[in-house]
């Protein structure tokens, strides 16, 4: 690689995973992991056999729509040991690196494809780092959100590399992608803002008035513009 490249490595539904990893016979099957939040216990991940139900969503809502469905109560130390490995794993591979929230992990990738004789071996190599049956997938790009976006639209266990221009690699996807609160996604769903491209089409000065002190952020993004977490860590470590 002539430039320097983030990757994003993602292992999406990681506790389901790791609960498959540990209870073999829970695969294929609906599962549904809940956690306590004070007075409710809201569902933290499903598995897609569980039809119907989604993250932050209160168990008996999860039940009524998928009433066959085992419940686990969430254990947060094992899945934290389970992407502890994997982001050792990956620290072997990448000197430089920074751990996200559970399943995703950013990685500088500047000269690494010399040593590993070339980037598709490279990539192969990073790719190796999730356990069997995890299904990683691997986003390259400039900038961290785009090697994100990237990443979470890569098929299963296969990377995406972005091309040099990522405002318009980015511009069909969905605002959901963006990693501001969800009510600013709503008001811009709510505002027929549905896709990057048609955020970056929008004046900054208007997104915003409408957003607050998350609008300009959303707005560079979605042009490719981003100073994010690995290029800070590359320059103090530099």
């Amino acid at each position: 690689m002539s430039e320097s490249a983030i990757a994003c490595l993602l292992v999406t539904h990681l506790p389901v995973k790791a609960e498959w990893q540990r209870y073999p016979a829970l695969r294929g099957k609906p599962l549904v992991i809940v956690e306590n939040c004070g007075s409710r216990d809201l569902v933290l991940d499903s598995s897609p056999e569980a039809r119907g139900v989604t993250a932050g969503m209160s168990m008996p809502e999860a039940l009524t729509r998928c009433p066959e469905a085992r419940v686990l109560s969430a254990d947060r130390q094992f899945y934290g040991d389970v992407f502890n490995r994997l982001a050792g794993k990956l620290a072997m591979r990448c000197p430089i690196m920074e751990a996200e929230e559970i399943g995703c992990v950013y990685a500088e990738l500047e000269g690494l494809s010399l040593i590993y004789g070339g980037e598709a071996r490279m990539i192969a190599s990073l790719l190796q780092v999730a356990p069997p049956g995890f299904s990683p997938r691997l986003g390259v790009a400039s900038v961290w959100f785009t090697a994100y976006v990237a990443a979470a639209t890569a098929p299963t266990g296969r990377a995406i590399k972005a091309p040099h221009d990522a405002a318009t690699f980015l511009s069909g996807h969905s605002v959901e992608l963006l990693p501001i609160s969800q009510e600013s996604r709503d008001r811009l769903r709510w505002a027929g803002v549905h896709t990057l491209g048609q955020l970056a089409a929008l004046p900054v000065g208007v997104v915003q008035a409408h957003l607050g002190t998350e609008g300009r952020r959303a707005w560079e993004l979605a042009q490719g513009i981003d100073s994010g977490p690995i290029q800070e860590s590359a320059r103090a470590a530099a």
